[in-house]
């Protein structure tokens, strides 16, 4: 590969696709992961940097287990690994049922499957196929688009797109449909919310946001015939395959948008292009694909039909033990000691340590908390031990510092941090005394605790904490669960007084933790309101410090500061689990050999499995 297409060593390539995954809300991880996978060390390393321009794992390592055989094509100057492998084997275990069927529930109705105008719209993301496609390590290779190539600099792709796939009403698929696709998210008149993720492409910005004179034509995607595409970007873009793989470079079918408008995505009218296609849509009920046989690669699939009905939370676990459905992705806390004793369901159990903080957040420029002493006192009134192993069952470790063990770092409490984290309810109203709130009186009216919908683990730590408040400090405070990408917005506009919220690590180092969440110096604006002129000093510096022991004392020193300041108060390190019927073989892994199934980057989790007959 020519030098000038590693892009991912490249700090203002690897900061622009940054910037672009950051339209689509994709978190720090996923995005680290990404570019890892492609460029190593160095490119997970030259990633991480780019976060910390902007304002969320080590890289994961292709599949341990054997995935859909792609062809390996033979452009004249490949980009990106392809992999070159045999049909997957039929799973010891068991006979194959001669019913493909898998099921996994939905927790919501979909607002459409129209991801080419709205990347969260919920929809069953199998149903389109981009160009190109991630494997179980975020490797992309090629999907319709069977191979592609850069001019020398990179900043012209041409896509040389297949010509044995269709549409699953048997239409071609052709370069014609990304090249309308691509321009009607751009599309003022579209409204995409989402469209910011294409303006790598040339003028897509200036159209997309109405620069006079430029028009849809102007757009630098172009098909040069039935099956090229070209692609003119605003400058060299080494990475613009990674983009094109992404849901949302998926296509929509432009005569059906144009025949049904907003109704196009309804099950009577959809035309899809993915590996599966939407044959039912009974709302608030249940969504039904199957596969699409017009697909290229139909015949590597085994599974035929996927079932998915419209299951919330807290009703999936009964759904999964009367085997209405296979695969339980995200497992009620409630019931986690019964499944965890249970002979049969423990052995269908995958538990995942997320290697994460959940914290508070008193947001200092609101009542009450602008006073130090209210920070301290609720420091001191929360019992994270009981959280932890009352409230989450053992399904977390307790949190006094940000970054969690096992990562490179980790603070271990010390007398010190103890002091100052240290449940205790007399200190806590100790704290209060001289402010107006003393003896646990006066406090402001319509208090709240914030946080998005993220399953019953969060809810009932939340719902614990607020039951300490109010015993130890006579706070009372409102429980408010909002939809998440709406409560995400307003905490980065700062909107939230008391904000119950988590991090995830990306990569294994503190930068990710205490500098790329806390720094309040980023030209782009911070994750929360707090700000300390010697904790960035601090922070900045260690990032810098190549001495392990100076730079541990650094960070140490700065997360002193943040808990003596009371800015955040961290309560526990999470973990998850899911259930999977033992009837489901062939899940995919990556190198790790670590399950992988769907996810915001990896979507192609039906192109494995295989159903035993049971």
């Amino acid at each position: 590969m020519s030098d000038k297409l590693r892009w991912w060593e490249d700090p203002e390539q690897v900061a622009l696709l940054w910037k672009r995954f950051q339209v689509v809300g994709m978190d720090r991880r996923e995005f680290i992961r990404i570019v890892g996978a492609v460029g190593g060390t160095t490119g997970a390393a030259l990633a991480a940097a780019a976060c910390q321009r902007a304002p969320e794992a080590t890289p994961t390592p292709v599949a341990a287990v054997t995935p859909p055989p792609v062809p390996t094509p033979t452009p004249p100057r490949a980009v990106g690994p392809t992999p070159t492998v045999a049909p997957a084997p039929t799973p010891a275990e068991g006979e194959l049922a001669a019913d493909q069927v898998f099921r996994t529930n939905m927790e919501r109705d979909p607002q459409s499957f129209d991801f080419n105008r709205d990347l969260y719209c919920e929809g069953d993301s199998s149903c389109f196929a981009m160009l190109g496609m991630f494997t179980p390590d975020l490797e992309v290779v090629p999907d319709i688009a069977e191979r592609w190539e850069p001019n020398q600099d990179a900043s012209v792709w041409t896509f040389y797109l297949r010509k044995d796939t269709y549409w699953s009403n048997g239409d071609p698929v052709t370069a014609h449909d990304y090249e309308w696709s691509w321009k009607r998210q751009l599309d003022p008149a579209t409204a995409a919310p989402y469209a910011g993720f294409l303006y790598d492409i040339k003028n897509a910005e200036a159209f997309n946001t109405q620069k006079p004179g430029v028009t849809r034509d102007d757009v630098g995607v172009k098909a040069l015939d039935d099956y090229t595409l070209q692609v003119t970007l605003e400058g060299p873009r080494g990475y613009f395959p990674i983009l094109a793989a992404y849901i949302a470079a998926a296509p929509a079918h432009r005569p059906s948008v144009e025949k049904y408008g907003d109704k196009w995505t309804e099950a009577e009218n959809i035309v899809c292009n993915g590996p599966f296609k939407l044959v039912r849509w009974e709302h608030d009920k249940i969504v039904v694909l199957e596969k699409n046989e017009k697909y290229w690669n139909a015949k590597n699939i085994t599974l035929q039909r996927v079932e998915r009905p419209i299951i919330p939370s807290e009703a999936v676990l009964q759904a999964y033990e009367n085997n209405e459905i296979d695969w339980m992705w995200r497992g009620p806390l409630g019931q986690l000691e019964r499944i965890r004793s249970d002979p049969k369901l423990s052995k269908e159990y995958h538990q995942f340590n997320l290697f994460g903080t959940w914290y508070l957040v008193p947001d200092p420029k609101f009542e009450p908390y602008n006073l130090k002493e209210v920070r301290r006192a609720m420091a001191h009134a929360i019992d994270r031990e009981t959280i932890v192993k009352q409230v989450l069952k053992g399904l977390a470790t307790v949190a006094y510092t940000f970054t969690p063990p096992g990562m490179p770092y980790y603070i271990e409490p010390d007398d010190k941090i103890r002091e100052l984290t240290e449940y205790n309810p007399d200190k806590a109203r100790q704290w209060l005394k001289g402010t107006p709130y003393e003896g646990g009186k006066n406090w402001p009216k319509g208090l709240t605790l914030t946080h998005r919908e993220e399953g019953d683990a969060p809810k009932v730590a939340a719902a614990a904490i607020i039951q300490m408040l109010k015993e130890v400090l006579g706070m009372e405070l409102e429980h408010i669960i909002g939809e998440p990408r709406e409560t995400y917005e307003r905490m980065w506009k700062h909107e939230i007084p008391l904000m119950w919220v988590r991090w995830y690590v990306d990569y294994p180092d503190p930068a990710n933790t205490l500098f790329q969440v806390w720094y309040s110096k980023a030209p782009t604006g911070r994750r929360h309101e707090w700000s300390n002129d010697e904790f960035d000093r601090l922070t900045l510096q260690a990032n810098g410090e190549q001495d392990p022991k100076k730079r541990y004392e650094l960070y140490y020193k700065a997360q002193l500061i943040q808990l003596e300041e009371a800015a955040a108060i961290y309560v526990y390190n999470p973990w998850s689990y899911g259930l999977m019927k033992p009837w489901v073989t062939n899940l995919p892994r990556n190198r790790n050999g670590d399950f992988m199934p769907e996810w915001n980057i990896f979507i192609r989790h039906y192109d494995y499995y295989k159903i035993l007959k049971h």
